[in-house]
């Protein structure tokens, strides 16, 4: 799919296509801004959630992430092998695993972050600062988000 030129009419004035197209288009410039850190936008989701809640469990990134419990082997392993996080041993439960970043992990997050809030500026430059909060508000609305 294209990026580089609006949707044509009558796509252009169907909102569930919009909705859509815009979406992949977000999907896939922020694929491109990852990449030069060698990260992926699960990687990406995955720094977060372990950065906001150092040391939980896989299962409980499993929960808060919405990625398959297989996938998220398969997202931690790779972030270990790019040294970004660790398994330690669970203080609380020894079957489990409490994963953490590690302080690269820490400084490519930032990067990461630094370069997705660009990206957003970028693609959200054509609205103004209310606009950008309606539609906030009413992407929240149709995912079921409460406030």
């Amino acid at each position: 799919m294209r990026f580089d030129i609006p949707p044509p009419e009558p796509l252009a004035s169907a909102p569930g296509f919009l909705l859509s197209w815009n979406g992949q288009r977000t999907a896939h410039l922020f694929a491109a801004t990852l990449e030069p850190l060698g990260l992926r936008p699960p990687h990406f989701g995955v720094l977060t959630l372990i950065h906001s809640h150092p040391g939980c469990a896989q299962q409980e990134l499993v929960d808060r992430s919405l990625i398959d419990p297989s996938s998220m082997v398969a997202v931690i392993d790779e972030l270990e092998e790019l040294g970004l996080a660790e398994r330690r041993a669970h203080p609380g439960d020894r079957r489990k695993h409490a994963v953490h970043l590690t302080a690269s992990g820490e400084q490519t997050l930032q990067q990461a972050r630094k370069l997705a809030n660009e990206t957003a500026k970028e693609m959200f430059a054509p609205l103004s600062a209310e606009e950008v909060k309606t539609l906030r508000v009413l992407l929240r609305k149709l995912a079921g988000v409460e406030g």
